[in-house]
């Protein structure tokens, strides 16, 4: 005999299915029954479930849309900025490869070599104490020592 309702075959673990005709007998009802009125019993808690999943389902493409974009967003303003950057860096320093095909060994070309600086005591502000006066070259026992 055709039915209104869908049916649904459920298979219990033989523990449970004890239980439910226990609870079944208890309250002269079929086992099916039992197992509808539970259902229909939590059905808004279900309901709700449903709906938190299918929103979370849908948050999640949206979350990842959104973290995509904002990466890409992210991605071009970096190179945006390291554009500039590489610009301003280039316009405040020297051409390195001119500079170093001009130097010969560990000394600059004899057209680019700096006078060696002036010896001697340097100006000093009133009020001061005196500055001790550094030699123009280091002893030689510290040559080739940084200070």
């Amino acid at each position: 005999m055709p039915t209104l309702n869908p049916r649904v075959n459920v298979t219990l673990s033989p523990s449970l299915d004890a239980l439910v005709g226990q609870f079944a007998g208890l309250q002269r009802i079929s086992k099916s029954t039992v197992l509808r009125e539970l259902l229909e019993t939590v059905e808004p808690s279900i309901r709700q479930a449903v709906a938190l999943m299918e929103a979370a389902k849908l948050a999640n493409a949206k979350a990842r849309t959104h973290i995509a974009d904002d990466m890409e967003k992210a991605v071009k303003a970096a190179e945006s900025v390291q554009s500039l950057m590489m610009a301003v860096a280039a316009h405040h320093t020297r051409d390195m490869v001119q500079e170093a095909e001009e130097v010969q060994g560990r000394r600059p070309a004899a057209g680019r070599r700096v006078a060696p600086p002036v010896s001697g005591p340097a100006p000093r502000p009133a009020g001061r104490a005196k500055a001790p006066v550094r030699a123009s070259r280091p002893p030689s026992s510290n040559r080739g020592v940084k200070s």
